[in-house]
């Protein structure tokens, strides 16, 4: 009761120091909601206190009150405080949500990067927190690993504001903003990638395991396909036909087979362009193609048929966030056509040309190491 008596006191000087109904609500509001005593013992002691801003308060409460007991104590003191010539406000019970309630956390924010060439990708995170901060996931997500890295931090709101205007400025490719229900998503499709490939998941993911999974939703398919009307990709033929130009833009940069599994393809090559047999440019060209369309049957026959797909429909979204429509709309016909079986006649035009591109640019690293390597011929 005396720590009740003590707050009146403050609230008391608070109100005759001229402070704002505001700045004494927030007074109040950590003591409010508690226990229904204590905010009995308040309103009964707000009615010793003869001022409009008492009567204010009591309205607030009322407004937010469950207890029958606390409703009748309020009402009680808003009545001696009107026969003490306070005014009292009519306030409808629609205005709005009491203060004293638990304040609502603001709504969680979500980024992503682009896709590289190993399929991973950057993905951030941030919780708010009533009351308090937010949590703020900083996650690599790969399509063939899982969790690559994992951080997590505690930020104010004004040290998160600040560290994304450094990181966009700092980050090599752009950021978009993503459905922070998607980016959870992704996050523990990651993690149970992680698992399947008997990985061990990062300490800091375990500790968070539970916000993200509050976060997140389960998708059927990839969010791109909230942003395209059916009717949108009737002409999925003419977005095809310009597949290949996908990788000439800016965000495919770097796109290329692993050197791994495009190095058979390009031996083939080098044994063709260096063979005894006389061969004339025609027929040279023709053995290169053979090559080039082995290499496209072999590699994307499967799987990565349908990881491809994945990754371009993620590229898809990720084009459309950027404002780029049309390439969004090539990337995401290319990945459609990629979910249908391969055609050994018409061959998916992004894939050819990755793989082309992929031998190629081997071909003329392996050329240029060797031309650095010291002969040990002396010429005359």
């Amino acid at each position: 009761m005396e720590d009740v008596r003590t707050l009146a006191d403050t609230v008391r000087a608070e109100i005759e120091e001229g402070k704002s109904d505001e700045e004494i609500f927030h007074l109040l509001q950590i003591h409010l909601g508690k226990d229904a005593e204590t905010d009995e013992r308040i309103a009964e002691l707000l009615a010793t206190l003869p001022y409009p801003g008492s009567a204010k308060v009591l309205l607030r409460m009322l407004d937010g009150a469950t207890s029958k007991r606390v409703v009748k104590t309020i009402k009680r003191s808003l009545y001696r405080l009107k026969g003490r010539g306070i005014a009292i406000e009519e306030v409808p019970l629609d205005r709005g949500e009491s203060i004293f309630r638990p304040p609502k956390a603001e709504s969680p924010k979500g980024f992503a990067s682009g896709i590289d060439s190993l399929g991973e990708r950057f993905l951030l995170l941030a919780i708010a927190h009533a009351g308090r901060g937010l949590t703020v996931i900083q996650t690599g997500v790969g399509d063939t690993q899982g969790l690559v890295n994992f951080v997590g931090d505690e930020m104010t709101r004004k040290g998160f504001k600040t560290f994304l205007q450094e990181l966009k400025k700092k980050f090599p490719f752009p950021l978009i903003e993503m459905e922070p229900s998607y980016v959870g998503f992704l996050i523990t499709q990651a993690y149970s990638l992680t698992l399947r490939k008997k990985g061990t998941p990062p300490q800091d993911y375990l500790q968070l395991k539970l916000e993200i999974e509050n976060i997140k939703k389960d998708y059927e398919r990839p969010l791109v396909y909230s942003c395209v009307e059916n009717d949108e990709m009737r002409e999925e033929d003419r977005w095809l036909r310009r597949a290949g130009d996908l990788l000439k833009t800016d965000v495919f940069a770097g796109w290329e087979i692993e050197k791994t599994e495009i190095q058979p393809y390009v031996d083939m090559v080098g044994e063709a362009e260096e063979s005894k047999i006389v061969l004339n440019t025609v027929q040279k060209e023709a053995r290169f193609q053979e090559i080039y369309q082995r290499a496209h049957a072999e590699l994307f026959s499967g799987e990565r048929r349908a990881l491809y797909a994945q990754r371009l429909e993620e590229m898809a979204y990720f084009l459309f966030k950027l404002g780029r429509q049309e390439e969004a709309k090539i990337s995401l016909a290319t990945a459609i056509d990629l979910h249908k079986p391969m055609n050994p006649f018409q061959p998916n035009p992004f894939v050819y040309h990755l793989v082309t591109q992929s031998i190629l640019k081997l071909l003329r690293e392996t050329r240029e190491e060797k031309a650095k390597e010291p002969s040990f011929i002396v010429k005359p």
